[in-house]
C-alpha cells in the first residue's frame, strides 16, 4: 500500500500540482508568449494530466505499480532531456525577473522533478510484489 501513496503523490505532483503552477501569467496565460506557445503549453499540461489519470488508473484499479510508475518516469525523463538540451534551443530555467521558486538553493523545477522521481523509485523499491507487472 505504501507503493501505491507513494506513487500516487508524484503522479498529483505532475498532473495536478503542475497545472497549478503553470496555468497563470508566467505560463499559459503569459502576454509575452505568442499564441502558438501557449497552445504547446496548454497541450504540455493536458498531456501530464492524461498521463496521470492513466497512472491512476493502472495503479489503483489494476495494481499495476511498475507501470504506472514508468509513466511517471517518462514525464520526469521528458524534464531532464529538457535541461540537457536547453543551449541547443535557448532554454532556461526561469525569466529574468520571474519570482526565485529555488529552495535550500535547487530551483523549484528542479526540486519537484527530484521529489517525484525519488518517490516513483521509492514506490517500485516497497512494493510488495503482488502487483500484475
Amino acid at each position: 500500500m505504501i507503493a501505491k501513496v507513494l506513487i500516487t503523490i508524484a503522479t498529483l505532483m505532475y498532473a495536478v500540482v503542475g497545472i497549478l503552477a503553470d496555468a497563470n501569467s508566467t505560463h499559459l496565460l503569459n502576454p509575452d508568449w505568442t499564441q502558438h506557445s501557449r497552445l504547446h503549453m496548454a497541450w504540455l499540461l493536458g498531456t501530464f494530466a492524461s498521463l496521470g489519470i492513466l497512472s491512476l488508473y493502472l495503479l489503483w484499479k489494476r495494481s499495476q505499480i511498475v507501470l504506472s510508475a514508468l509513466i511517471g518516469f517518462c514525464v520526469a525523463s521528458g524534464f531532464w532531456i529538457s535541461i540537457a538540451t536547453m543551449k541547443l534551443y535557448g532554454g532556461s530555467l526561469s525569466d529574468p525577473g520571474s519570482p526565485d521558486t529555488s529552495v535550500m538553493g535547487i530551483e523549484g523545477n528542479v526540486l519537484s522533478i527530484i521529489i517525484i522521481t525519488v518517490l516513483l523509485i521509492a514506490g517500485v523499491v516497497l512494493r510488495d510484489g503482488s502487483d500484475n507487472t
